[in-house]
């Protein structure tokens, strides 16, 4: 078995990825700004956009219309899917945007930045609603939402912070790991929380009181490098980690085996 297939190739390093509701257009973002459009059926780019004036950190699905970009140019861009065009642009902060998370219950999308604040925008018409001022020590570098209770953050400060999504009171500081949280990922099936970090550890945490259950390090078959990325695969009830080891990993979680 062959262990993948290249669809497409870019001229600089990708930053991020998203893929559409149909599951046949891959949106990539780069270190330049660029925007590409991947037909990930007939394996071509049908377009490159010139946006942002720094790299695009996140790229987060909003529904099947629209699709939102984050970049270090400290905007977020809204794009038209279909017609794969801007409709919409904002300068939030006059530094990096980092990461998206939206929430289609309440309908407000949550930007974390390298000033170390959490931007709450609303999304039927863009409006920035709230901050979350110095929401952590250091960039704000990942977000998930946890059953429509919970606003959960990770940041360079090695912190994750769980946070009442209605008020934006703290409800726990957990001093998670010795580097930056690269990513959060909420596995509702097991009701469990993983977060990935730069120190080279996946570790997967209670999502009912927080609580550490589990640390997977190099000796325990993990990462030998920072871990950047994880994302949960419902379908094959699977988790997938990528770091700068150039290697991907097939995680299988079972809350009872922790």
């Amino acid at each position: 078995m062959k262990d993948g297939e290249l669809i497409a190739q870019t001229d600089t390093k990708l930053f991020s990825l998203g893929i559409d509701t149909s599951g046949n257009l891959l949106i990539a973002g780069d270190i330049k700004g660029h925007l590409y459009w991947i037909d990930i059926v007939e394996n071509k780019i049908l377009g490159r956009f010139d946006m942002h004036k720094g790299s695009i950190f996140d790229i987060c699905m909003l529904n099947e219309q629209y699709v939102m970009t984050v970049g270090g140019d400290g905007y977020f861009c809204v794009w038209d899917i279909v017609k794969r065009l801007p409709v919409y642009s904002y300068r939030l902060s006059l530094q990096g945007l980092r990461c998206i998370k939206y929430n289609p219950l309440s309908g407000l999308i949550y930007v974390g930045a390298s000033d170390n604040n959490i931007y709450i925008i609303r999304y039927e018409d863009w409006e920035v609603i709230h901050a979350i001022k110095n929401a952590h020590q250091n960039s704000v570098f990942c977000l998930e939402v946890v059953r429509d209770k919970y606003l959960i953050s990770g940041g360079r400060d090695a912190h994750l912070i769980v946070r009442d999504v209605s008020t934006y009171d703290i409800i726990q500081d957990l001093n998670a790991h010795w580097y930056t949280i690269n990513k959060i990922q909420y596995i509702p099936e097991e009701n469990l929380l993983v977060t990935a970090s730069r120190d080279k550890t996946m570790r997967w945490w209670s999502a009912e009181n927080f609580q550490l259950l589990k640390t997977i390090n190099v000796q325990g078959g993990g990462h030998i490098h920072s871990i950047n990325n994880i994302q949960w695969i419902p379908e094959n009830k699977a988790l997938i980690s990528g770091g700068d080891d150039k290697i991907l990993k097939e995680w299988h979680c079972n809350r009872r085996e922790l």
